[in-house]
Parts: structure tokens; sequence; C-alpha cells
């Protein structure tokens, strides 16, 4: 199977401006979403919204080659992911990593015309 060698240097590549609009509009939904849901104590409609949200942009990203934000977008589905029951009693942390991991994606995500490496 032929592979990268070490040294070799990355093709670079455009991100589409298509997809880096969508993903930003995508990334301000959930941002809205996880504020919903820790408002209104996790919410099981507005939870199931959030991991979706969360896993279709995590998933997008992957395949974007944005393996840096999918990783980002992974964390918050498996946290949004979490019953009532089980985020209740750790409401405040789960709020700092949530807001922690989607600051974070944000200022990852590439504009309209980045070139990535990949």
């Amino acid at each position: 199977m032929a592979g990268r060698t070490a040294g070799a240097p990355r093709e670079r590549r455009t991100v589409s401006g298509v997809f880096a609009s969508l993903a930003a509009i995508a990334l301000s939904e959930l941002r809205r979403d996880v504020h919903l849901l820790l408002e209104s104590r996790w919410n099981e409609a507005v939870r199931r919204r959030a991991e979706e949200l969360a896993s279709t942009l995590s998933d997008a990203c992957r395949k974007q080659g944005l393996d840096e934000l999918h990783l980002y977008l992974r964390s918050t589905t498996n946290l949004v992911r979490l019953s009532r029951t089980d985020a209740l009693p750790v409401m405040p942390a789960l709020k700092e990593k949530l807001d922690s991991l989607l600051r974070e994606t944000e200022k990852r995500l590439p504009k309209r015309g980045d070139r990535l490496l990949g």
C-alpha cells in the first residue's frame, strides 16, 4: 500500500466557500442550541437537536479533511449526548467545557478561500 513518506510535502487545497459559509451558519446554530440546552436544564428535544447538529457538522468536517475541527465537534457531540440525569449534577463544568469547545471550533473554522494542508 502506497503511503506518504515522512518528509514529503503535503498537497495544499482550498476550502470551498460554500462549505465555509454553511459550516459557519451550522456552528452558529449549534452555539444557540447549546445555550438553549443549558438554559432549559437539558430539555430532551433541545438535546436531540444539538446532538444531531453537532454530529452532522462533525461528519462534514471529517469528510472535508478538517480533522482538528472534527475532533472538537465529536467531543461536543459526546457531551450533548449525555442524559439529563448525568448532565445535571455537572452542569457548571459542562457549560464551561462546551463553551470552550465551541470557542475553539469557531477559531479554527476555515474562512472562504482558506488553504489547508491535506
